[in-house]
């Protein structure tokens, strides 16, 4: 699970938190750009979590299946679940959700990268 895919996701996010961080400080609610660059993000974590369970029966850690399953779900509705959230929000509240929400996403990778290593690694 480590590699370039993981890379591209967590710097993705990061690139897209420092975005969104830009549309809190000035004020700004979410715009096409920004929701661009969400759907970009989206789609790297898309190709990271159904690599994940391509590679899951080869998991190197025996007994990972299931919170390894859970933690890929939970990775790819994380930002569907919070543009779904923010849809219709006008403020820069909408802002400040996505960037939490895009934080997250390299938190998780991570602990999925943990995981997958298994305990003790």
């Amino acid at each position: 699970m480590n590699g370039p895919l993981a890379t591209i996701a967590i710097v993705a996010s990061l690139v897209a938190a420092l975005v969104a961080g830009v549309h809190l400080m000035v004020n700004r609610p979410p715009g096409r750009a920004l929701w661009a660059v969400i759907a970009v993000v989206e789609a790297a974590v898309i190709v990271f979590v159904v690599w994940g369970f391509i590679q899951l029966p080869s998991a190197p850690a025996a007994g990972v299946g299931l919170e390894l399953v859970l933690y890929l779900i939970g990775l790819a509705v994380v930002l569907p679940a919070t543009s779904w959230w923010i849809r219709d929000e006008k403020s820069r509240g909408a802002a400040a959700v996505l960037v939490i929400a895009l934080l997250v996403v390299p938190i998780m990778v991570v602990r999925v990268q943990q995981v997958w290593a298994g305990p003790g690694a």
